[in-house]
């Protein structure tokens, strides 16, 4: 079960602590007595005030693969989930919790509330390492191609399901680091792009954002960074919310993504459910799937430089 699926989970009386406080806190002395059920329930409400999935709001490096918990953690379900409530509720409440939420995004998990403002030092070396780098297709490219070479590799068939799986992580891996890249890549190419990358925004943490008139010069000075902070939060595997950007921002045609849509959820089941489905029917990926998956992410890759390109053609019109 995850947070999604919130209305199968048990209604909390209100014994059991404020529901709207800013972070819920169980009343231990009802917590103590309650079923098994409520327990359960108060402490994942309780754990879910404070920790998230990393892909909501947490950078991604690509090229190492991992999340940069800049912002604390990662956070473990067992150890957070003992060391709260441990004195209060018998183990094996705690352990069929603590084993649905690593179903859900594994042992590392990370904090809800933290300060998002990048240092110049940060932000200024992220921007030098994807220019670096090269063209954000080039890069996607390299990585795919890393992809493929990996599953020719020999290995026993028990090792080369597991490689399977874990590499077909990460062609969608890459795919998200492009999107980043390519995002970052574009908005902020030049004061003209980044203009019109802001206004036509409507996400009320950038574009649709409002502040006072005095803090305008403010605002204007640290725009750059602003952007930069708000792409490096953005969940770059929701691909219908990715579009929306993509089209009002940028006001490009964005590719079909409903084939690569059904990968983001394969992936999703090999790395947040121990390579099983919703049913608990493991998911049989084969090599010749990862190298689908790679092909389609190189033609949506390639039809939305065209997009870019076609805009750029044009503006020179």
């Amino acid at each position: 079960m995850s947070y999604e699926d919130y209305d199968d989970r048990p209604e909390l009386p209100s014994a059991a602590g404020d529901p709207d406080a800013e972070k819920f806190e169980p009343n231990d002395d009802w917590l103590r007595n309650a079923p098994k059920e409520l327990q359960i329930e108060a402490m994942r409400q309780w754990f879910y005030a404070r920790y998230q999935d990393p892909a909501n709001d947490t950078p991604y490096n690509g090229r190492e693969g991992g999340y940069l918990f800049i912002h604390g953690g990662p956070y473990d379900p067992d150890e957070e989930i003992q060391e709260r409530f441990s004195d209060v509720v018998e183990f094996d409440v705690m352990e069929e919790l603590i084993s649905d939420l690593a179903s859900e995004h594994g042992d590392q998990w990370a904090p809800v509330d933290h300060d998002q403002d990048y240092s110049e030092w940060e932000y200024e070396e992220a921007l030098s390492q994807i220019e670096d780098d090269g063209s954000p297709i080039s890069v996607l490219t390299q990585k795919l191609g890393r992809v493929e070479e990996i599953l020719t590799a020999p290995a026993p068939d028990h090792i080369k399901q597991m490689i399977t799986q874990l590499v077909h992580g990460a062609a969608i891996a890459a795919l998200e680091a492009y999107l980043l890249e390519v995002t970052v890549w574009r908005a902020l190419n030049n004061d003209g792009s980044l203009r019109s990358f802001v206004e036509n925004n409507t996400d009320p943490k950038l574009g649709g954002a409002t502040f006072k008139l005095s803090e305008i010069h403010q605002k204007m000075d640290g725009l750059k960074k602003q952007v930069f902070a708000y792409l490096q939060t953005y969940v770059w595997h929701r691909l219908d919310d990715v579009k929306t950007v993509f089209e009002n921002s940028f006001k490009i045609k964005f590719p079909n993504v409903l084939e690569l849509r059904g990968d983001i959820l394969v992936r999703h089941d090999i790395v947040h459910r121990g390579g099983k489905n919703k049913a608990g029917d493991l998911v049989a990926v084969t090599p010749e799937d990862v190298r689908e998956v790679t092909e389609r992410i190189k033609i949506f890759a390639k039809a939305l430089e065209a997009e870019f390109e076609e805009k750029n053609e044009r503006a020179l019109q």
